[in-house]
């Protein structure tokens, strides 16, 4: 009878077992929950790429060609895979069978003339191969090409992404740790930029004396990828950045943000009134200014020249809204490189290349979004902005500075290659940090809000005239070459690129930083704040392990044996005690 209320009671435990797992199955077709237990949230999306996710049309492709036998001293890679494949299973977990991916071995087709057309291809498409050494075992030595990108494809769209970051002066876990807490701002904005549809207009300032659109081409190229461009000239027309003027109510702005790429000449006093109004009718300007002129052709042709203040009529317009710009020059020791002809007069040319201090290296060291874990910026003849207190409240945030070892140069000043000859006292380096990018945000008072300005211009509702802006917000920068890129052959070189650099030719971070620029200043925040993310590297203790490596090799293999060994023990006397007991005179026996 016992036996039969057990074997009941086993069925009965057996069915609601079955029951409750039934019904948790039927659950979660309709509840979703995911547990992050990582101390960063390393696997938690952020909500506005949840939201994105969540709301896709259509499906998202993404190819990504990190997949095979990795060689020995490549484990860096097989972690970065591992990491994209959770990734995008967690982005898969948001947008369910929108999306799709597949990893591909690009070395995995055993044909060599079938494996170079595919590296080809894939670095046709702009994913950028690393080799990497592998020792055979009769001591022979190769290499193998990796490429750690992806492919991303939406409605026949497609887009690339280098996984796999390469930040100047990092160590190699940190350029993998900086990979991977980048991973979901990579695919984000890439998904980001194949969905846009209605796109925001730009405008490019021409007409005195600003970079054209050769030495513009790879900055304008990139931005094309999510912005519409137009290269706008003023010719002190009020309708050059309006819409409309038909009705007061009916004044807006016709770009969402306005360009201005190295003037050299001064804005008259009507186009500081249409941008001033630009930026009061909420008109967002990324600045790239030089207050410093610098004669490049002379300095080619007879190795000197003088850096001289230039008046571009911004200015006061500026320091009212938050920013001087100061007519000096930087000297920076962390510097990039000058070609110059170091042969005497007469005799067969011998360029060399030499350390150039006002060519500064800017290596960002802000933890904000525009700038967080973006490699080195090269600037040329740069000037200090300084940020001074507003009549509004504007928040102010420097992005770029010097190094720890750089001073200014107050202009006029004269400027000789023949310095390049001597050796540099660093004791004069002794203005660390100098600011020479900052942002602004907040509401901008007019410029012209303490100025005369006749009745019919402040109270003409077809100019419809505005003392104080809403919120919106600039960058100034000052350097006007930062964003140009160089031109060889009648080709515009890739923006950053350094021909001059001793690893023969440097790629700068300088595309990336302005596009930071322009995707924050026209309200990319909430994909830019991706990068704000940290994820920490834990990594082993070298120096501890090498010293304490016998300490710690006893612990890890005869601890657990001990533990095995006195758990055993103690189970045995525990045992011995129970039944022991039992079996005492007196005590009934066990069975």
């Amino acid at each position: 009878m016992k036996k039969k209320n057990n074997r009941k009671s086993d069925l009965l435990s057996l069915l609601l077992g079955v029951g409750i797992i039934a019904l948790l199955n039927t659950a979660s077709n309709y509840i979703f929950a995911r547990f992050d237990l990582t101390a960063e949230k390393r696997y938690t999306l952020d909500q506005g790429t949840r939201d994105m996710l969540k709301n896709l049309k259509d499906v998202v492709f993404v190819q990504v060609y990190l997949d095979g036998d990795f060689p020995q001293g490549a484990g860096g890679f097989k972690r970065l895979r591992d990491e994209t494949r959770i990734m995008l299973d967690e982005f898969r977990a948001w947008g369910g069978d929108n999306i799709e991916y597949e990893f591909i071995d690009p070395n995995e087709n055993p044909d060599a003339a079938q494996r170079q057309k595919l590296a080809e291809q894939l670095m046709e498409r702009g994913l950028l191969p690393f080799e990497v050494k592998i020792n055979g075992e009769d001591g022979a030595t190769s290499t193998q090409r990796i490429f750690p990108g992806a492919v991303v494809t939406y409605n026949s769209k497609k887009t690339v992404i280098n996984l796999l970051s390469t930040r100047r002066g990092a160590s190699g876990d940190e350029q993998l740790n900086n990979s991977v807490q980048e991973l979901e701002y990579e695919f984000s904005n890439a998904i980001r930029k194949l969905q846009t549809v209605m796109r925001q207009r730009i405008a490019i300032l021409q007409g005195h004396g600003e970079l054209d659109s050769l030495y513009t081409a790879d900055f304008a190229g990139a931005l094309g990828e999510y912005y519409d461009i137009e290269y706008v000239t003023l010719n002190d027309q009020l309708r050059g950045l309006r819409d409309t003027m038909q009705k007061a109510d009916q004044i807006r702005n016709k770009y969402a943000a306005l360009i201005v790429a190295r003037p050299d000449t001064a804005l008259s006093d009507k186009e500081q009134f249409i941008v001033d109004q630009f930026v009061m009718y909420g008109g967002r300007v990324l600045w790239m200014v030089d207050p410093v002129y610098v004669d490049l052709d002379s300095l080619a042709l007879t190795g000197n020249t003088y850096g001289l203040p230039n008046n571009l009529g911004v200015e006061d317009m500026l320091f009212r809204w938050g920013a001087r710009l100061n007519t000096d020059l930087v000297q920076d020791r962390y510097s990039t490189p000058i070609a110059i002809n170091v042969a005497p007069p007469g005799a067969q040319p011998r360029i060399e290349r030499r350390p150039w201090l006002f060519y500064p290296m800017l290596r960002p060291e802000s933890s904000h979004p525009i700038v967080r874990n973006l490699d080195a910026i090269r600037s040329t003849y740069l000037s200090t902005v300084d940020t001074v207190e507003t009549s509004s409240p504007v928040k102010k945030t420097i992005l770029l500075t010097t190094s720890k070892e750089s001073r200014v140069v107050n202009t006029p000043t004269r400027i000789s290659l023949a310095m390049t000859r001597f050796q540099f006292d660093r004791r004069m380096l002794n203005k660390p940090y100098l600011p020479v990018a900052v942002l602004l945000e907040g509401k901008f008072d007019s410029y012209f809000k303490s100025k005369f300005l006749p009745a019919e211009i402040k109270t003409n509702p077809l100019i419809g005239y505005k003392e104080q802006s809403p919120e919106t917000r600039m960058i100034v920068i000052g350097d006007g070459e930062i964003c140009g890129n160089d031109v060889r052959n009648g080709q515009a070189m890739p923006l950053g690129y350094d021909r001059n650099s001793p690893q023969s030719g440097a790629l700068y971070a300088n595309k990336e930083f302005l596009l930071n620029c322009m995707n924050y200043l026209l309200d990319g925040k909430e994909l830019l704040s991706l990068r704000s993310r940290e994820v920490k590297l834990r990594l082993l203790d070298r120096d501890s392990i090498s010293k304490h490596r016998l300490k710690w090799q006893s612990i890890n293999i005869v601890l657990p044996v001990v533990i095995v060994i006195m758990f055993g023990v103690v189970r045995m006397f525990m045992r011995r005690r129970r039944f022991g007991l039992r079996n005492q005179p007196g005590q009934p026996k066990t069975s």
